[in-house]
Parts: C-alpha cells; sequence; structure tokens
C-alpha cells in the first residue's frame, strides 16, 4: 500500500539517464545536442531525464584555476545565472514535451557574479524549479573545482507530480552516503545524480554497485548519469603536473537501480561505454511494498527518534572538530 502521504502522486514513473558527450566549451553546440536528447526521451515515454555533472560545459579545468588565479575567463565565459538561456530553452522543451529535466551546468550567482557554483538545474513542464549545487569540491593537484566553484549551502528536494525528487552531484553522491539519506528522509523517492566519472579499473562496476547501494540503502529509485567520450582535458592527477593537461577517458555507463520487490535493489538499466540513452519504468506500489516490513523512514521518527538525535550529536562534533 502506498503511504497516505504519496497517495496523491503517480504511481509509475519512467526513468531515464543520458551518457552524454559535451561539445567543450560551445554550449551553443552541446545545447543543440541536449535538445536532441530530451525530445527522444520524450517520444521514449521518459518522464524524468538525467544529464551528467557540468553537461552544458565539459568538466575540464584551466590553466587559471590550476594556477589558482583570482578570476577565471574561462568558466566565467560559460557560467549562466538560473534563469538564464539555457535553463529557459529547456524549460521551453519540457513544457512541449511534458518531462522533467535535471542538467548539470556552470551557476552565476544571481547576486555576486564573481561567484560560481558547480550545478544541476531542475526543470519541468511548469517551469525552472531551481538548483541543486555541489557541496563536496575536490582540490588540487586532483581536480580545480576547489578553486574554480563555491560549494553550495543547501540539501533541496523539488516536488514533482510523482512526488519529491532528490538531486546530488558526483563526489557527493558517491563518497558522501549520507547525504542521499537526508534527501530520502525529507521524502524523495527518487535521486539523481549528475556525476562525471572517468574510465579506470573497477569503475563500471563501482558505477553499477554504489547506485544500486544508494538504492537499497534508503529504499527508492536512483539514476547515476555521467559522461561519455574523451574529450575532456583535466589536470594531471600527479603531484607537479597540475601545469600540464591530458585528454580523459569518460566511463559513461550511466545506471538506473532500485528495490524490486522482493529484492532490496538491482539494477534495471545500464548504457554501455558511448553515448546514448537509457530508461526504466517502475512501480511506487512495488517500491512500498518494503514499507510493511522496513518502514525506515517512519521507525527513524518513532522508536529510533533516540538513535537519530545520537547520530545528529555526533556529526555536530564532527562538524565543531571535538
Amino acid at each position: 500500500m502506498i503511504p497516505e502521504r504519496y497517495a496523491a502522486y503517480e504511481t509509475t514513473v519512467t526513468l531515464g539517464a543520458v551518457n552524454f558527450g559535451t561539445i567543450a566549451g560551445d554550449i551553443a553546440a552541446t545545447m543543440a545536442k541536449v535538445e536532441a536528447n530530451v525530445v527522444e526521451a520524450a517520444a521514449q515515454g521518459v518522464d524524468i531525464l538525467a544529464f551528467p555533472e557540468e553537461a552544458l560545459t565539459g568538466l575540464g579545468g584551466c590553466d587559471a584555476c590550476r594556477l589558482e588565479a583570482e578570476h577565471c575567463d574561462y568558466h566565467h565565459g560559460l557560467a549562466e545565472t538560473v534563469p538564464g538561456p539555457s535553463t529557459e530553452r529547456i524549460a521551453e522543451l519540457c513544457a512541449e514535451h511534458d518531462l522533467y529535466v535535471a542538467v548539470g551546468l556552470v551557476e552565476r550567482d544571481p547576486d555576486d557574479p564573481e561567484v560560481l557554483y558547480n550545478a544541476a538545474a531542475f526543470i519541468g513542464p511548469d517551469g525552472i524549479q531551481g538548483t541543486y549545487r555541489k557541496l563536496h569540491l575536490g582540490s588540487l593537484p586532483w581536480v580545480t573545482e576547489g578553486v574554480t566553484f563555491a560549494p553550495g549551502t543547501e540539501l533541496p528536494v523539488f516536488d514533482t507530480r510523482f512526488g519529491p525528487v532528490g538531486i546530488q552531484i558526483c563526489y557527493d553522491f558517491w563518497f558522501n552516503p549520507e547525504l542521499t539519506r537526508i534527501l530520502a528522509l525529507k521524502g524523495a523517492r527518487i535521486i539523481l545524480n549528475c556525476c562525471g566519472t572517468f574510465a579506470g579499473p573497477g569503475k563500471r562496476d563501482y558505477m553499477t554497485q554504489t547506485t544500486a547501494t544508494r538504492a537499497q540503502e534508503n529504499l527508492c529509485y536512483v539514476v547515476s548519469a555521467n559522461h561519455a567520450g574523451g574529450d575532456h582535458a583535466t589536470g594531471s592527477y600527479a603531484a607537479g603536473e597540475v601545469d600540464k593537461g591530458r585528454t580523459a577517458e569518460m566511463l559513461g555507463h550511466s545506471t538506473i537501480a532500485g528495490p524490486a520487490f522482493p529484492r532490496f535493489s538491482q539494477v534495471l538499466a545500464e548504457a554501455e561505454g558511448g553515448e546514448g540513452l537509457i530508461s526504466a519504468t517502475v512501480s511506487f506500489a512495488k517500491l512500498h511494498r518494503w514499507e510493511p516490513i522496513f518502514p525506515w523512514r517512519q521507525w527513524r521518527a518513532t522508536h529510533q527518534s533516540g538513535v537519530s538525535e545520537l547520530i545528529a550529536e555526533e556529526f555536530a562534533k564532527l562538524a565543531h572538530g571535538e
């Protein structure tokens, strides 16, 4: 039985993810690819579609960021406010085709144009709902995002006709499972992970298994949308080589996973290494078959509330260096 808090929402949804190849630095050409994927997804019946992290711009660092300059012409030249030209165009497509889209971009702060965020905009048939801004930013010598971007300060949940949806970006999802748990506790039954994961040993298994694990831990549906291809110039991982560039191969293998009662979780769809679109139609009635057996959200707020308080206290201590 579907819980009362979700009774007004639709009972099935088709989730989609794009294995996407950005044309780095060329938003107009990239937007043409975004439009083509949105139209195709709608034709296939997709209701909620996820693109990767920084899909509109590409993941590449630049010399200014690698050298920790005070200002970066490259990223500032690609940045947009939300609403802005790209998100407003996607909003037109969402209204025309009746679907929701999460897309990664470089967001310019509306109040301080010098502040940029690694963000994912969430857009629906009724317009632009807002952005999620990446919280955990990597640092040199591995990546430049900690130089380029300011961290976000919120964990928003976006309402849809299918229920609440949470968004995360890459490292926030892969290495910080508490964020998925918080979004699920706030009511999200769908988590969209807009990511930029490189190819490497064991990475394909990591992509699929971690996506499935987050779904199992929180009894929700999870979509990981990743870049595909090799046109992403990044700094070398080797210390002392941060002033040089290399071309990185992106993993692809976007994944959709979730509970399939009586299984806690399984991979419902997986892309290959190249560009492409995957989808899976899922049932909330099937998802909530776990509710009488394992109503973990209810437990957290009732007989396990003391444990919830303990966890909050321990995190508060860590936050204050205790």
